[in-house]
């Protein structure tokens, strides 16, 4: 069997969706400008400034999302191969984990979770999170660990959730 070797770096934000989540950006924060300017510049004094903080707060999520997307993320991949799972992949700090087929004692794998449980043959057990893939990904990650672990002889285990 090959190997599955996925790359996640390539996912970014379409042109379209970037110049839609700026734009949203930039409304809400000349919204909150308005609100705060309304009572002293056009004498509408039925608008207290302080409602100013509510659209200049989705404004900050907003752009904090989009500076999020901005961010390139490199090296982001997944990999499983008749030796080794190999992944790294995150938002924040993504770390680089390998776990060699040997050293896998069991599967845990929920029937509707995007999750993997490996115990490992040390009595310690790690989670491999698969909820911020897209789907077809995530599906496709744990059909292949399913299949060679499997072919390897290693428990599977079935659940019905992961905590």
């Amino acid at each position: 069997m090959e190997q599955l070797y996925l790359n996640l770096s390539e996912e970014e934000f379409t042109k379209d969706r970037k110049i839609m989540l700026w734009g949203l950006a930039s409304f809400f924060f000349l919204g909150s400008i308005y609100v705060f300017i309304a009572a002293p510049v056009f004498d509408h004094n039925n608008i207290p400034p302080i409602l100013a903080i509510a659209p200049f707060g989705i404004c900050l999520g907003i752009v904090c999302f989009g500076v999020l997307d901005m961010i390139k993320r490199k090296d982001l991949f997944f990999l499983v191969d008749y030796g080794k799972i190999e992944f790294r992949f995150g938002i924040l700090k993504p770390k680089r984990r390998s776990f060699k087929w040997e050293k896998i004692l069991s599967l845990e794998m929920p029937l509707n979770q995007r999750k993997i449980k490996l115990n490992l043959m040390d009595g310690s057990s790690f989670v491999i999170n698969l909820a911020m893939l897209k789907r077809k990904k995530a599906i496709a990650i744990k059909q292949y660990i399913y299949t060679l672990a499997t072919e390897k002889k290693i428990n599977i285990i079935i659940v019905k959730m992961l905590s």
